[in-house]
């Protein structure tokens, strides 16, 4: 049975018995997340708080994975993200990264290089060789299909850090393919 809190923050019965579902079945996996993230049993319960009930206000796109592997994915990262959060509270910092000084990438630009210049490995390899803030949003966005205010909450992050994620994990995608081949940004 679920907290009677979150079941609030759900309107349609199908995704209330689902949630109970998820809660029921990866509860004891996603503390383990947290726990080991912030080595104390009581703020790995706050930060599992925090994290269903953002789970519970997107039950609409949690619904919609169907992936056994894709669902547990996005709840370890979820409980992740809630730890995270509970250290980051009180700190405040900024990512600057090379890749503001690479060009920009459409999407257009971006998928129509990779699905002519690439193959599948490749696309892999370099996708996985991403650090883990741009792998999740190019994740969720693309691969997923999330919208980015879906991609944004499903991280727990700004919008517009999503989108600033977005544009720079695509750079960086960009330039990793391009140090493997000969990929020139889809200037053809």
């Amino acid at each position: 049975m679920i907290p009677i809190l979150y079941a609030d923050l759900i309107d349609d019965a199908q995704h209330r018995i689902r949630f109970e579902e998820i809660y029921e079945e990866y509860y004891k996996q996603m503390f383990y997340v947290a726990h080991k993230i912030l080595s104390d049993p009581y703020e790995a319960e706050d930060a599992l708080h925090d994290a269903f009930i953002r789970i519970a206000r997107n039950m609409h796109t949690v619904s919609s994975i169907t992936d056994r592997r894709d669902l547990f994915y996005y709840l370890m990262r979820s409980a992740e993200n809630a730890a995270y959060n509970r250290t980051r509270q009180t700190k405040h910092y900024t990512e600057l990264t090379e890749a503001d000084r690479l060009p920009a990438v459409s999407d257009r630009s971006l998928w129509d290089t990779l699905y002519n210049k690439t193959d599948y490995e490749q696309l892999l390899r370099s996708i996985s060789a991403l650090p883990q803030i741009y792998r999740e949003v190019l994740y969720y966005h693309y691969v997923m299909e999330f919208s980015m205010p879906d991609t944004a909450r499903s991280l727990d992050i700004k919008l517009a850090t999503a989108k600033q994620r977005l544009v720079r994990g695509k750079k960086l995608l960009m330039q990793a393919i391009a140090a493997e081949g000969e990929l020139n940004y889809g200037n053809d």
